[in-house]
């Protein structure tokens, strides 16, 4: 048996977890920092497992996914998969971002991640680590001469 222990969840109604991850998708697409961090509980975290710090708090997520937009302004999702359990979901997704390389030329980057979000009983995102390819991501941005 293995010692290590599993993290509690909460347990939310399935109906209730597609409602806040459509809603939350939603805003993702439109590109609202507010109505995004709106879903996220006020003590809420994220990480961009690619090296970047956690950040936590609504003021600082919304900053940073502020940020997101800024510096991709047409990105888009191609998703792949959701998976709901009882207090989460697991989502894989395609970040299609276009570009310019170092030629001048624009080019259409395609960067693979997987999301994992955790929800409390209220609906509110606790928690989100967003794991990215970074073979994929660093061929991309060194492609548009970005370090």
């Amino acid at each position: 048996m293995s010692k290590i222990a599993a993290q509690t969840e909460a347990h939310v109604a399935r109906s209730t977890l597609e409602a806040v991850f459509n809603r939350y998708h939603e805003a993702w697409e439109a590109k609202d920092p507010d109505a995004i961090v709106a879903l996220h509980s006020e003590d809420s975290t994220y990480a961009l497992r690619a090296g970047e710090e956690r950040i936590q708090g609504r003021d600082a997520l919304r900053a940073n996914f502020q940020g997101v937009f800024n510096s991709y302004p047409g990105y888009r999702a191609d998703v792949q998969r959701l998976i709901l359990g009882a207090g989460h979901w697991v989502l894989e997704w395609t970040m299609v971002i276009d570009l310019i390389d170092t030629q001048q030329q624009p080019f259409t980057a395609r960067i693979d991640l997987v999301d994992v979000v955790d929800v409390d009983e209220a609906g509110l995102v606790t928690r989100k680590d967003v794991y990215v390819d970074g073979a994929q991501r660093s061929k991309a941005f060194a492609r548009a001469g970005a370090p």
